[in-house]
């Protein structure tokens, strides 16, 4: 009895099939495993590295705060504020990882107790530094605490640290058993196996030489653009560096024309009141003992023409800064301001033989800007001028009991006038409130050191 192949055929056909079938819903099943796990990980070491971004946040805090304490310079506490605002978000960001990972979230209540008082003590530091000064460095408690502080939380963040390690590398075991699990399926399906990886290898090959070409084209239009940046960056500085020079030029000219307006009002008007008055004196003696009141008005306007050329000639340049100093130039000028007001100078100006005659000219025309403006907004009763030169640099100190600095008007040009001015000799200008609840402005400017004979600029 011949036995018909087709049953066998079709029953062997419809074997393979439901093998077939059950082997690639097997494999299915083994890649959601792997993307699970993969997401697992991935989610593990993301949740790392936000640790250890929230570390390096309270690093930039620490190092803010402590730069802050240490010179006392404002621009310390920027990087300190933008950590502060960063720390919150990140934190924030870290608590939501934790809480969504696989593995039961690990307590934050310890670390996040000793962040809050860290940040308390900073906060403290920065406040006891603005309000005492040098003197808070001598305290070393607080950096101590501080300290201490910082490795309890270092400690709770390695701690964290090595949790989410952990959990990277059970996931890593688990997904290697399952890749086993997969591999070991996969080997089944040889044939089919076969065809798919020669056609992963080719589309593979095919991806790298597309991906080859876009990163060769990337990498040229890197090197364009590097290239045309640095060309318009150095532009930009070459214009900049012909501006400040332009700038500087024409400050040495408009000084240089005030001198020489001041020298031809001095001689001219005060020559022409001289010679006024000398005449008017000449013809009331011929006329004696007549007498004619309209002379005695005329011997005024010529005493009141002499002493305003007198002082137009003082406004537009002091003889003095150019023959006996700035410290005699700023002497006359302060006996000038009490005269105008109820304002009692202090003055104190030391070392001025260190500065250049560009540097006093600079320095002598901030002066005349800052008590224009102390006359005009401050109400102050008192103002001290004091300058004294350092190491390397001689810094001028301008401060009034006034009302202290109010907000800045967005066409005030005063205090942008000063910033220029001392940008122009080389140094820096900070404007802000004084001891005495006033104003204060501390010019820094930079001076030639004397070393075995030579000078170099300090």
């Amino acid at each position: 009895m011949r036995i018909s192949s087709f049953p066998l055929a079709f029953g062997l056909l419809l074997s393979g099939c439901i093998a077939f079938v059950a082997m690639a819903w097997g494999e299915h099943l083994s890649l959601q495993e792997l993307a699970r796990r993969s997401d697992a990980q991935a989610h593990a070491l993301q949740t790392q590295l936000q640790v250890r971004k929230v570390g390096a946040l309270l690093v930039d805090i620490e190092t803010g705060q402590r730069g802050f304490i240490i010179t006392g310079q404002s621009a310390f506490l920027e990087p300190y504020e933008q950590a502060r605002l960063d720390l919150a978000r990140s934190y924030g960001e870290l608590k939501i990882r934790l809480m969504q990972g696989e593995a039961p979230p690990p307590s934050t209540a310890a670390l996040e107790a000793l962040i809050t008082r860290r940040i308390a003590q900073v906060e403290r530091n920065v406040a006891l530094r603005w309000q005492q000064g040098e003197a808070v460095l001598k305290d070393l408690s607080g950096y101590v605490s501080g300290k201490q502080l910082m490795d309890e939380i270092r400690h709770e963040l390695a701690r964290l640290e090595a949790q989410q390690a952990a959990l990277v590398k059970q996931t890593q075991a688990e997904t290697a058993i399952v890749r086993k699990r997969t591999t070991e399926l996969a080997s089944l399906l040889s044939g089919v196996g076969v065809l798919l990886i020669a056609g992963a290898l080719l589309a593979l090959l095919l991806e790298r030489r597309r991906r080859d070409r876009a990163e060769q084209a990337l990498l040229a239009a890197n090197s364009h653009l590097e290239s045309t940046v640095a060309e318009r960056t150095a532009a930009l500085s070459a214009a900049l560096a012909r501006i400040q020079s332009f700038t500087a030029e024409l400050d040495r000219g408009i000084e240089a024309e005030r001198r020489e307006l001041a020298r031809e009002v001095h001689d001219q008007m005060g020559q022409i009141g001289t010679a006024t008055k000398m005449l008017v004196l000449a013809l009331r003696k011929k006329l004696a003992p007549a007498k004619e009141e309209m002379l005695d008005e005329l011997l005024t306007l010529a005493d009141e023409m002499i002493m305003v050329a007198r002082q137009i000639s003082a406004t537009l340049r002091p003889p003095l800064l150019d023959d006996l100093g700035l410290a005699a130039a700023v002497a006359h000028y302060a006996k000038t301001l009490e005269r105008q007001g109820e304002l009692a100078v202090q003055l104190d100006l030391r070392d001025e033989d260190r500065l250049s005659a560009e540097q006093r000219n600079q320095l002598f025309r901030i002066l005349q800007e800052a008590t224009t403006n102390v006359l005009r907004h401050a109400r102050a009763s008192r103002l001290r001028i004091a300058g004294q030169a350092g190491d390397s640099s001689y810094g001028l100190v301008i401060e009034d009991d006034g009302v202290g600095p109010g907000p800045v008007r967005p066409d005030a040009s005063g205090l942008r006038n000063m910033r220029e001015r001392a940008s122009l000799a080389g140094g820096s200008l900070q404007f802000g409130p004084g001891h005495e609840g006033g104003s204060r402005i501390d010019v820094c400017l930079p001076l030639a050191v004397r070393r075995l004979g030579e000078e170099v600029e300090g």
